[in-house]
């Protein structure tokens, strides 16, 4: 908008405010003068403010002109630095690596008037503001970012601007003679005026095209004359776009990083394109008229904002560059907005339009007279002259989101005839209590979720629909009036209505605070409302939603990776949240279906555990855009308030004269934005305010936050309005607990009174009860508890398992945490199908039964297409196969192979198993057999019952053909039910049947509950009762519990006819559907491995014996064949088990025949399995059931054998009358171990057998027994059971304890072998004998029932004085003699052979004084100076041999000594060793014939590890003078002595002799250390320096009378670490001056450097003095300080570590022989100092421009990596190219050719040259490190190795990867300690810390 636009605008509102002002002057008593007081105020604030603005602008200016003037001045003198300190602002504002010299700017006076013009622009409202036209300049040079346009239908001039500077990308060169101080002025300004544009000054951009140009064109106008880079200007411009065109700006710079000037201009034309072309502009604008609603008559307001757009459309479509306006202009175009008009505009319209068309004969009025028409009813409308008061009293009706409110009303009855319909109902009879009419599912209507979680006139609908009962939803016979049923709402305690019938949604689905809000009673009754004159004047009626209000924004919320996807809703911004939540719809609406996972929320009412879904990634931003900020982790919660009527509105703000002002910025009401957010503490931001309204000490107050203004408080006045108030209750249990449920009515209390001196109120004291429960012991102590990873998985479905709308189960996969990442199986798995088709093509049965269980799979919706895979995704392929069951050929199952694995990882591999939850399978047989009707049932496919959550079926993935046809297509599918190979498949299946009983127990009984849980086995239910009654209605309100989760229990079969009659026919077993049961015998039944006779009620075995083969696995698979889980045939099988072990031992494959007499026994006893076909055992324990007997009894027996060991036990039942029967119960049995144990070990375990066969039978069976017995033919065991006195070993110790833990004594009883049942399981029995044998039986006295089972006395102990297994009592007096030998530890004492030998000859010779016949001129104790002769030292030798070797050998001796074979893992097996005469060991061999000595050939055997070893070996490696290990290994068996392993043990020795390291040992090394950072980083060149000197050099100083005076020069090289380029000075002399001037030297010309290495040279030394650095300045703290602040560090190699310096070494001996070679060729001509700096300058050149790699032979690149590249920025010496340049060609591109040099440099040094530097060349092996301690050799350069000092380690310095390179060693030198730091490759280590 132009500034005279802008004029007239305020001089409007100036004579407007003038106008009011006076009208309100002559009626102040009037409602009108009121309204025009308000104008007035409001029309005075806002020329106020613009006022203030303009006066702001021009003080900021004035400001920016003094601050500019007052630096001038004050820094005049020190021009230089002042323009210095304005560079390094200006790089680290614009964050630019190197500065360029900025250009002069125009005059501040033009910037100012731009300025002011540019903030003028932005006080109105500047939606038609248009870019101005710019002239476009002639040269292009000039002009290089300008962006032509793209577009058709852009006018030429819209989408270009003009530089009247010089291109902001252009670089500026200033010549070096230039003088800055005149333009320092210029640049500050410049400077500040960047400062304010970065900060301050231009808006965000909001991605809408119809303000694209708008912005544009104040953008240009901002940084005209800021002469801004490319660089900068694509900065700034992607500080000022936000959103999609941010994203944009982002990729075209990450694009050209090196070439801003493309990247903006290609910038400057995608925005163009997106934002700035006509087609965009046009499509915005239409999108704008067609979502704009429909103008009611009394919304003035809305009326104008129509008004406003349409003079912004008028606008665009003047400029001429948005041709597609034109359809405006037509009918077309027009009648829609009329639509949008309220109904008399229309009429007004059509009167105003024909007239236009009168009087201008057109056909139809233009889009302009439609613009004027619309803007003079809004001014009409919108005029606050004649707005009056009372308006209010007829409050303008704002549509409101609906309210359901429930409304119960009178029956309707309707009579009608409906004959098609009843034709369907007989045709199809509907039940919807047994099949859900909304899932066609097994599951009733009412319990429905899909059903109950429509609207209620949905379900109203779907009812009448289908003549369903509104009352129960279970019949369609009768209606609602005619319901007989009695039934009761769970929601509301409606007798009306059920359930599912319930308005509202349902109670899954919102929070419990939106649930319960009808009345639970005790609340106060409202108070009738009272008739009064309302004061309230401002703040009333139907326009504001209510009469308090808090802090809720109209915010916009996208996805960071869809920005273009927004979401407006409301946000409740609360502090006292420490979390950001979000409701469900939020959820659904941007599309999160994450994981669920468990959160807890404390508020007002209690602390309740949740489960929601987590976002992420979230932005929100306020309604206009300008401010965004990402949002933290969001929780789903649907406890979030939803009170619309809190929300802030306009009118609420403009009723309060404190609030008025900010009315404008409060966005009116959003009807179709929703309360989906609550920001917490988490978002810091959002709660900060920025400015505040307070008002009054009891009005409400507003806040700006950076979402928007909110308003705080009660906005109706003096309270005239009574508010609405949300109760939430929370009632308390007794237990103390907090819920949001009404207590049960119908409860009672009961209250009881102690006296003082009860023992119950005695009992309640404070006890210290600490530690009573650790000593509990329970009947559970002993179970199987739960792994980690059970409980995981337990944890998994208790918090995710849960319904679907359709009633179905949906359990997630429960996977591990943490796992791996699964990878891609598809490949593999697409192998796999190949595979498989080619096997149902070789197979045409197979493949009819493998589609059509693939068709079965897919029409019943356990598989569905899958979608495809999103980038990133993580997925699994589950490869299939088919498996037939060998008792059913016809039917094959599918299997996924989730064990397949890919990438060592499989499905399976990932996935908990799940504990077990099976009811135990001999349990549920048990209580099968207990009464009298039993019943058989089956849960139809139980995996597929439960459906896999959707977000997990990705993992379920399955590969199949198009339409299932084998030639066709591959696709993709996934399973949405859990499939038959998960490793989790079963206990999911499980638990989720026993959490289908659970939560039906309470409306289906309990009874249900436990048929399922205590007598199902996996799919199987078995369970026998009292009458065919219960059985029926078990079995039916099992069905129907398990219906409503859409579980069908079918294949019912029983052996009673009414109870299988009492089922339809489709539920029956497979041979029972459609068979008559009175005319024909029903078929076997077969589950859980038994054949069941229903005609009979008996079990059966089913034997099918087929031709096997007489191999291993032919054996295995026979005997695994006989399924018998009770053990009725256990004498059987116990004899093919047998045979199988001993099979087992034979070493022949699985497949190879086993031995021809093995066979023989084998066959005999497979043909004796057809017997047990015949065998038939009742299926109730007894004709007596379990139930109905007086007394019950078991009795088991046990007995052993060396071939197995058995238990059987039998029930006896007593009847009321006396009557009693035996039945057989369990029988089990177990092989005997190998090697065979004692018989009364094998009884003992019987019994222990029989024990836990007790345990099982009485935990499985409900019941009580009145009596149990356990007998045994053992009286050895029975002597052990009583036994008290005696002590047993551990082995019979540990059963015995096991047997007293679970019994009594008196339960056991002995029993003749003949008569023991139990016998025939350890001796086995042929299967024809098995019927008539006393196992199934039991022995004949147990029928007697005047039987007693009272013991007459104890069993004592068998023969105890025999009993191996009792320990003996037996008094040992014996006498014990020892042998006295000399100690060999004393030994140790000494550190010599030679003083060990003459201690003990001294001792001999003492000893032997002693005796009394002794001829010793010596008597008793006395120092004896006598001369020991060479034969005493030799005994005593001898003495000390024997001492070690009786010690040591003395496993070896003691067999010599009896004769015993020497064994061959004795290490002088090979010796052939014999003992002398004086009993000494020694090596027998094979040299008895030798002529050799006794000691040569038959050395004395001594160990190595022994210290006398060591002193023999430290002994002769002394007399041969510290040779190697053949030396002194010959001296010792010259000697006579034979050391076992001698070879390791002198190598030993020597390795750490003192001595021998002193003159042999090596010095120390370490493993070579990585690079220092300033060798790999891609530092400046020189700024990291290795410097030295080498020299001297002899030069002609001057000419003397006597010849030439000649002087020595020396020369210093500094060496790059990075790009090993190379800088010599030649110094005159070796002290510190001329050093530190070749320094200064080297920083003027190269720059000043960051780190210096170095040795520790006297002149580097002294250096460092003179700049107040000692010599120890890199190890102390106070010189690395001053280094640091300084910005230099200065780093000392330790002396005598030349390879710590080799990066620059190696550069000293390149540089010497290119010197040398150059001298050569100067011949005999003296040298003077000048010709020997021109030489080291030739030779700096040739060293750096030598090649750092391998030169290179691809054509592509045929430049050379040398430092030079770098330094020079010449690659070579390019031809003269052709043309004519002038100063600005050279100047534009020098920088291109510089960052490019640069660049080429650096990427082919990374790639060529640094990965050179990876490998070890030496030092390759970590070595262990010096210590503080060790004595080491110090090596001296000048002295022999044997005149090395010796020294100790005092300090080590460790590298950064812990290792020990550098010392600090003391030595003393004349007398004198020294201190030398050291590199550790100048020391030999003789003796380390640890061995001393």
């Amino acid at each position: 908008m132009s500034k005279h636009g802008d004029s007239s605008r305020l001089s409007q509102l100036e004579v407007r405010s003038e106008c009011k002002s006076s009208t309100s002057r002559r009626s102040s008593s009037s409602a009108a003068s009121l309204a025009a007081a308000q104008a007035r105020a409001n029309a005075e604030a806002a020329r106020a403010r613009a006022e203030y603005a303009k006066r702001q602008i021009d003080m900021e200016v004035e400001k920016a002109r003094m601050e500019a003037k007052l630096n001038a001045l004050k820094q005049e003198g020190e021009a230089e630095a002042a323009l210095a300190a304005a560079r390094v602002l200006e790089a680290a504002v614009l964050e630019q690596p190197e500065f360029v010299e900025p250009p002069n700017l125009p005059g501040t006076a033009t910037s100012v008037s731009r300025t002011e013009e540019y903030v003028k622009s932005h006080f109105h409202n500047n939606t038609n503001m248009k870019p101005e036209k710019m002239d476009k300049e002639e040269d292009d040079t000039h002009n290089s970012h300008n962006v032509e346009p793209s577009q058709p239908h852009t006018a030429p001039d819209s989408c270009e601007y003009t530089n009247r500077s010089p291109p902001a990308c252009q670089s500026r060169f200033s010549p070096p003679h230039s003088n800055l101080r005149t333009s320092d002025i210029s640049h500050l300004a410049t400077l500040l005026s960047r400062r304010d544009l970065l900060t301050a000054g231009l808006t965000v951009f909001d991605n809408k095209p119809e303000t694209y140009l708008a912005w544009k064109s104040m953008f240009h106008n901002a940084t005209e004359d800021l002469d801004l880079k490319c660089s900068e200007e694509l900065d700034l411009i992607i500080k000022w776009l936000s959103g999609e065109s941010l994203q944009h700006a982002l990729r075209v710079r990450a694009v050209h990083i090196n070439d801003p000037v493309t990247g903006l201009q290609r910038l400057w034309q995608r925005l163009d394109r997106n934002y700035g072309s006509s087609e965009v502009i046009e499509a915005s604008l239409f999108k704008r008229l067609e979502s704009f609603p429909r103008v009611s008559p009394k919304d003035n307001p809305l009326l104008q904002e129509l008004a406003d757009l349409l003079l912004e459309i008028e606008a665009a479509k003047n400029e001429g560059y948005l041709p597609g306006l034109s359809f405006l202009d037509t009918s077309r175009g027009i009648n829609p907005i009329v639509e949008k008009l309220p109904h008399s505009m229309q009429e007004a319209w059509v009167n105003q339009g024909s007239k236009y068309k009168k009087e201008h004969d057109v056909h139809y009025p233009p889009f302009t007279f439609l613009v004027q028409f619309v803007n003079g009813y809004a001014e009409m409308k919108m005029d606050p002259s004649f707005s009056l008061q009372n308006c209010y009293s007829a409050p303008m009706k704002v549509e409101r989101p609906p309210v359901r409110q429930p409304r119960f009303r009178a029956p309707v009855t309707t009579n009608k005839t409906q004959i098609g319909a009843s034709y369907n109902k007989l045709s199809q009879p509907l039940e919807p209590d047994k099949q859900c009419p909304v899932h066609k599912k097994p599951h009733s209507l009412a319990k429905c979720r899909g059903f109950r979680m429509k609207t209620l006139d949905e379900r109203k609908s779907l009812l009448k629909q289908l003549s369903i009962c509104f009352k129960c939803l279970s019949s369609t016979d009768h209606r609602a009036k005619d319901c007989k049923d009695v039934i009761c709402c769970s929601e509301c305690n409606s007798d009306m209505h059920i359930a599912a019938m319930h308005p509202g949604p349902p109670p899954w689905t919102v929070a419990y605070s939106e649930t319960l809000t009808e009345a639970q009673g005790g609340e106060p009754e409202p108070l009738s409302p009272k008739v009064s004159t309302s004061n309230c004047t401002e703040v009333c009626g139907q326009g504001l939603q209510g009469k308090s209000c808090s802090k809720i924004c109209l915010v916009s919320v996208y996805h960071r990776s869809e920005p273009n996807k927004k979401r407006k809703m409301y946000a409740i911004l609360d502090d006292q949240s420490n979390v950001s939540l979000a409701r469900s719809p939020f959820f659904d609406m941007f599309d999160q279906h994450g994981e669920v996972l468990p959160y807890t929320l404390k508020t007002c009412s209690g602390t309740v555990d949740k489960m929601g879904r987590r976002a992420h990634g979230f932005v929100i931003e306020n309604i206009n855009g300008k401010v965004s900020m990402p949002l933290p982790s969001l929780t789903e919660c649907n406890q979030i308030p939803d009170n619309r009527s809190e929300i802030p509105t306009a009118k609420a703000a403009a009723g309060h004269p404190h609030l008025s002002q900010i009315a404008g910025e409060i966005p009116p009401l959003n009807p179709s934005a929703d309360i989906l957010l609550l920001l917490g503490r988490d978002v810091i931001r959002a709660h900060k305010v920025r400015r505040q309204v307070n008002g009054p000490h009891d009005a409400p107050y507003a806040q700006q936050l950076d979402l928007g203004w909110v308003i705080v408080g009660d906005v109706c006045l003096s309270g005239a309005h009574r508010p609405t108030v949300n109760s939430y209750k929370t009632n308390i249990l007794d237990n103390g607990r907090p819920s949001f449920l009404s207590p049960c009515k119908n409860r009672f209390y009961t209250k009881l009174k102690f006296t003082t001196d009860s023992p119950l109120v005695q009992s309640t004291q404070v006890k210290d009860e600490l530690g009573k429960c650790i000593f509990k012991q329970t009947t559970e102590d002993e179970k199987i508890a739960l792994s980690a990873d059970d409980e995981a998985f337990v944890n998994i479905m208790r918090n995710e398992f849960a319904k679907n709308e359709s009633n179905d189960w949906v359990a997630p996969l429960p996977f591990r945490s943490p796992r791996p990442r699964l990878p891609n199986n598809r490949e593999q798995t697409l192998n796999r199908l190949m595979s498989l088709r080619k096997t149902l093509k070789r197979k045409p049965e197979m493949e009819d039964h493998y589609l059509e269980f693939m068709e079965r799979l897919f029409k019943k919706g356990h598989a569905e297409k899958a979608p495809p895979i999103k980038s990133h995704q993580e997925c699994w392929y589950l490869p299939h196969f088919g498996i037939y069951h060998p008792q059913k050929p016809g039917k094959i199952r599918i299997v996924f192979d989730s064990s397949a694995e890919c990438e060592n990882v499989s499905l399976n591999q990932v996935l908990l198993k799940g504990p077990d939850l099976n009811s135990s399978l001999v349990g549920v047989l048990l209580r099968f057999r207990s009464d009298l009707y039993a019943v058989m049932a089956d849960v139809e496919q139980m995996f597929h019952n439960f459906r896999v959550r959707e977000d997990h079926r990705n993992y379920l993935r399955f590969l199949w053909f198009h339409d299932h046809n084998l030639d066709g297509q591959v696709e993709e599918f996934h399973m949405t039910v859990h499939v038959f190979g998960n490793c989790p498949s079963p206990s999911v299946a499980i638990y989720g049947l026993k959490r289908t009983a659970e939560e039906g127990e309470e409306e289906y009984g309990s009874d249900v509950r436990e048929f399922i849980e205590r007598h199902f086995y996996v799919d199987d239910g078995l369970k026998s009762f009292t009458s065919e009654t219960q059985a029926i209605d078990v079995l039916r309100r099992t069905q129907k519990m398990l219906a409503q989760s859409n579980i069908r229990l079918h294949k019912i079969s029983s052996n009673s006819p009414v109870v299988t009659s009492a089922f339809p026919h489709e539920d029956l077993a497979t041979g029972l559907q459609g068979l008559d049961l009175g005319q024909h015998p029903p078929p076997m039944q077969h589950s859980l491995g038994l054949g069941w006779d229903l005609s009979t009620d008996q079990f059966s075995f089913q034997v099918e014996i087929s031709d096997k083969p007489f191999t291993k696995r032919g054996v295995l698979s026979v005997i695994n064949s006989l399924y018998d889980p009770l053990g009725f045939a256990v004498p059987v099988s116990i004899e093919g088990r047998s045979i199988l072990r001993e099979i087992s031992t034979d070493i022949s494959e699985w497949d190879t025949p086993l031995p021809k007499e093995k066979q023989e026994r084998w066959q005999k006893w497979k043909d004796s399995l057809k017997h047990l076909q015949h065998l038939k055992i009742p299926r109730m324990y007894t004709c007596i059931p379990l139930s109905e007997a007086q007394r019950k009894e078991v009795h088991i027996f046990c007995d052993a054998s060396t071939k197995a060991v058995g238990a059987v036990a039998y029930l006896k039942l007593i009847d009321i009358n006396g009557k009693s029967e035996v039945g057989f119960l369990l029988g089990k049995a177990r092989l005997a171990p190998k090697p065979d144990i004692t018989i009364p070990r094998l009884e003992l375990c019987a019994a222990v057998l029989a024990v836990e066969v007790a345990e099982l039978i009485q935990g499985e069976l409900d019941t009580i027994m009145h009596e149990v017995n356990f007998y045994t033919d053992s009286k050895v065991v029975l002597g052990y059971i009583f036994n008290e006195k005696r002590r047993f070993y551990v082995y019979v110790h540990n059963r015995v304890e096991r047997i007293k833990r679970s019994t009594e004594t008196h339960q056991w009883h002995y029993v003749s072998t003949h008569l023991n049942p139990a016998d025939h399981a350890t001796r086995a029995l042929h299967a024809k004998h098995l019927p008539l044998s006393t196992w199934l039986s039991g022995p004949a006295f147990l029928a007697d029932s005047g039987q007693s089972s009272t013991q007459e006395k104890p069993f004592d102990l068998i023969s105890p004085e025999t009993d191996a297994e009792l320990r003996p009592e037996i008094v040992s007096c014996a006498t014990s003699l020892s042998e006295h030998r000399l100690g060999t530890a004393r030994f140790e004492r000494f550190s010599s052979w030679t003083c060990l030998r003459k201690a003990v000859a001294r001792l001999q010779h003492i000893a032997k004084t002693f005796k009394e016949n002794s001829e010793e001129i010596c008597h008793g104790w006395h120092k004896c100076n006598k001369y020991l002769t060479e034969e005493q030292l030799q005994v005593a030798g001898d003495t000390i041999i024997y001492a070690i070797q009786r010690e040591v050998f003395a496993d070896e001796i003691r067999g010599m000594e009896k004769d015993n074979p020497m064994h061959k893992q004795s290490p002088f097996y090979k010796l052939s060793p014999f003992m002398d005469s004086n009993k000494l060991l020694r090596v027998g061999g094979r040299l008895t014939r030798a002529q050799l000595t006794t000691n040569e050939k038959h050395p004395v055997i001594i160990p190595s590890k022994h210290h006398v070893s060591q002193l023999i070996i430290r002994h002769f490696h002394a007399q041969v003078h510290h040779q190697g290990r053949h030396f002194t290994e010959g001296a010792i068996r010259a000697a006579g002595f034979w050391i076992v392993g001698g070879k390791r043990a002198v190598s030993a020795v020597i390795f750490r002799c003192v001595t021998c390291r002193r003159l042999r040992g090596k010095r120390q090394e370490q493993v070579m250390s990585d690079l220092p950072e300033d060798r790999v980083n891609t530092d400046p060149p020189f700024t990291c320096v290795g410097l030295d000197i080498f020299g001297p050099w002899t030069v002609t100083t001057r000419k003397t009378r006597g010849g030439q005076a000649e002087s020595k020069r020396w020369a210093v090289i500094f060496v790059c670490m990075s790009t090993r380029a190379i800088h010599i000075e030649v110094i005159e002399s070796m002290d510190t001056s001329s050093f530190i001037n070749s320094l200064r030297r080297f920083f003027a010309l190269r720059g000043a450097a960051k780190l210096l290495r170095s040795d520790c040279g006297t002149n580097f030394v002294s250096a460092c003095r003179e700049l107040q650095i000692s010599k120890l300045g890199c190890h102390n703290k106070e010189i690395n300080n001053y280094l640091e602040d300084s910005g230099c560090q200065w780093l000392f190699n330790p002396p005598h570590a030349s390879h710590m310096a080799g990066s620059w070494e190696r550069m000293i001996g390149v540089s010497r022989r290119i010197l040398d070679a150059m001298l050569l060729h100067h011949g005999n001509a003296k040298l003077t100092h000048e010709v020997l700096v021109t030489f080291m300058a030739e030779v700096t050149a040739i060293v750096n421009a030598r090649p750092l790699t391998a030169v290179s032979t691809d054509p592509e690149h045929p430049e050379i990596l040398t430092p030079a590249m770098l330094l020079t920025q010449k690659v070579g010496v390019p031809p003269v190219p052709p043309g004519q340049f002038d100063n600005h060609d050279l100047f534009r591109a020098q920088w291109r050719r510089v960052q490019y040099l640069a660049n080429v440099f650096w990427g082919r040094w990374k790639r060529e040259y640094l990965s050179g530097l990876q490998h070890r060349r030496k030092w390759m092996t970590p070595k262990p490190n010096l210590q503080v301690g060790d004595v080491v050799l110090l090596k001296e350069g000048q002295e022999k190795r044997n005149d090395w000092p010796l020294g100790l380690i005092t300090k080590t310095f460790t590298s950064k990867d812990d290792m020990v390179r550098k010392i600090e060693v003391k030595v003393i030198r004349n007398g004198e300690k020294r201190l030398y730091l050291r590199p550790i490759s100048e020391v030999v280590l003789l003796v380390s810390r640890d061995c001393t």
